[in-house]
C-alpha cells in the first residue's frame, strides 16, 4: 500500500503543472494579458502545446526502449521532473506584455516537453507497484489523488495570490506579480511532493545492458506490427485519436471558458475546482469499475459521456448550465486516462514497460498537435471559439469507433 500511495503522490505533485500552468491560470493569463487578444492567445497556446507533443511522440519510444535496455528509467523520471520544475519557475519572468509572448511560449513549451517525457517513465512503473488484480484501483487512485492535488493547489492560488488584499512575500498586483507567482508555487509544490516517490520509493533494477539503437527500433516495431497490427497497435491508434480530443479539451478548456462565457479569473478557478472534484470521483469509481468490468467498458462508457456533454456545451449560453455540463465532463475524464494506462500495462511484460509506454506517449502525442491545432485553426478561420472547439468532439468520436472494433482487450 505504501508503494501505491507514493506512486499516487507523484500524481498529486505533478497535477499542479497541468492545472495551473497548462489549463487554467497561466494559459488564461497568457491569452488575456500577453497575447494581442484571446482568439490569438488560444491559437498560439494550442500550437505550442501541439509542437511539444509532436516532439514527445518522436522521442518517447526510443527513450523508453533505451531506458529498458540501459537500466535508466529512474534516472530519466528524476531528470525530466526536475527540469520541468526548473523551467516552470522561469515563467515568473513572463510579464504582461506582448514583448514577452515568444519568451513565454518557449518556456512553457520546454517545461511541457519535460513534463510529458517524465510521464512515460512514471506510467511504466505501475506494474512494479501493483498486482494484476488491482491495476485499475492503483491507476485510478493515482489519478484521483492527482485531482485532489489540483483542487488544493487552486485553492492555495486563490487564497494566496488572487482573492486577497494582502499579497504575501512583498508581492503587488503591478505587472501581474500575483499571477506570475503561481508559477513559483507550482515549482515548489511539484518538488516537495514528488520527493518521496522520486528519491525514496523507486530504485533501478539490475538488468543486463545489451542491444543497440537499431535493435531497439526493431523491438518497438514488433510490439505494434508483426505482419499485421497487434492488439496493442490497434488500441494505440484508437487511443491516439481520443487522446487528441481529450488533450484539446484540457489544453484549450480554460481559454474557451473565458472567451465564450466571459468567465473572470475567480469564476474560472471555481470551475476548475468543481471539475477536479467530479474528476476525482470519476477516477476513483472508474478504477474500481476497471477491475470489475474491464478497461474497455470503462473507456467506452466514459467517451460516450464526454461526447454528449461536450456537444451540449456548444449549444448553451447560460453560465450556470455551462458549469453543470463542465462538471459532468470532468466526471468522465479521469476514467478514460486511468483505464487507458491499465490497458497498456496489462498488454506488456515488465521488460517492455519503458518502450511500451514510450509508444503510449506516441499514441497520445504523435498527433497531439492535431487536437489543439484543429481547434486553434478552425477558431482562427471562423472567428468562433464554439465552432473551433467542435473539432475536439470529432476526434473523440473517431477514437471511440475504432475502439468498438477491437475485440480482445
Amino acid at each position: 500500500m505504501k508503494k501505491i500511495f507514493n506512486f499516487a503522490l507523484y500524481d498529486f505533485a505533478n497535477s499542479a503543472f497541468t492545472t495551473i500552468i497548462i489549463t487554467f491560470i497561466f494559459a488564461t493569463y497568457f491569452a488575456k494579458q500577453i497575447a494581442p487578444n484571446p482568439i490569438l492567445g488560444q491559437s498560439y497556446w494550442g500550437w505550442t502545446i501541439g509542437i511539444t507533443g509532436f516532439l514527445v511522440a518522436i522521442i518517447g519510444p526510443i527513450a523508453g526502449s533505451f531506458a529498458d535496455k540501459k537500466n535508466r528509467i529512474v534516472f530519466f523520471i528524476r531528470s525530466f521532473s526536475l527540469l520541468c520544475i526548473l523551467f516552470t519557475a522561469l515563467l515568473w519572468f513572463s510579464k504582461p506584455s506582448e514583448s514577452y509572448l515568444l519568451y513565454t511560449l518557449i518556456i512553457v513549451g520546454i517545461a511541457n516537453l519535460f513534463y510529458e517525457l517524465s510521464l512515460i517513465f512514471y506510467n511504466s512503473l505501475l506494474k512494479d507497484i501493483s498486482t494484476s488484480k488491482n491495476l485499475g484501483k492503483s491507476s485510478g487512485f493515482g489519478f484521483a489523488l492527482g485531482y485532489i492535488g489540483g483542487i488544493i493547489i487552486l485553492l492555495l492560488s486563490i487564497k494566496l495570490f488572487i482573492d486577497t488584499d494582502h499579497l504575501p512575500f512583498g508581492l503587488t498586483n503591478e505587472e501581474s506579480q500575483n499571477i506570475r507567482a503561481t508559477a513559483l508555487l507550482v515549482s515548489v509544490w511539484f518538488l516537495i511532493f514528488s520527493i518521496p516517490f522520486l528519491f525514496f520509493a523507486i530504485r533501478e533494477t539490475k538488468k543486463k545492458i545489451t542491444k543497440n539503437i537499431s535493435s531497439n527500433i526493431t523491438d518497438i516495431k514488433k510490439l505494434v506490427w508483426n505482419g499485421r497490427f497487434s492488439v496493442l497497435g490497434k488500441f494505440l491508434i484508437a487511443r491516439m485519436l481520443y487522446a487528441d480530443g481529450l488533450n484539446a479539451i484540457i489544453v484549450m478548456g480554460g481559454i474557451f471558458a473565458v472567451g465564450v462565457f466571459n468567465l473572470e479569473i475567480k469564476e474560472l478557478l471555481k470551475l476548475s475546482i468543481l471539475m477536479n472534484i467530479t474528476a476525482f470521483i470519476g477516477a476513483f469509481v472508474g478504477g474500481v469499475a476497471n477491475d470489475r468490468f474491464g478497461s474497455k467498458i470503462v473507456i467506452i462508457f466514459s467517451l460516450v459521456g464526454l461526447i454528449f456533454s461536450s456537444i451540449a456545451i456548444l449549444f448553451i449560453y447560460s453560465k450556470s448550465t455551462f458549469f453543470l455540463l463542465a462538471a459532468v465532463n470532468g466526471l468522465f475524464i479521469g476514467p478514460v486516462q486511468s483505464a487507458s494506462r491499465v490497458v497498456i500495462t496489462s498488454l506488456l511484460d515488465k521488460s517492455n514497460q519503458g518502450k511500451g509506454f514510450g509508444l503510449f506517449a506516441t499514441s497520445g502525442k504523435l498527433t497531439s498537435f492535431l487536437g489543439p491545432l484543429l481547434v486553434s485553426t478552425v477558431t482562427f478561420i471562423t472567428g468562433s471559439q464554439r465552432i473551433g472547439f467542435s473539432a475536439a468532439i470529432i476526434l473523440l468520436l473517431a477514437g471511440l469507433i475504432i475502439l468498438l472494433n477491437i475485440k480482445r482487450i
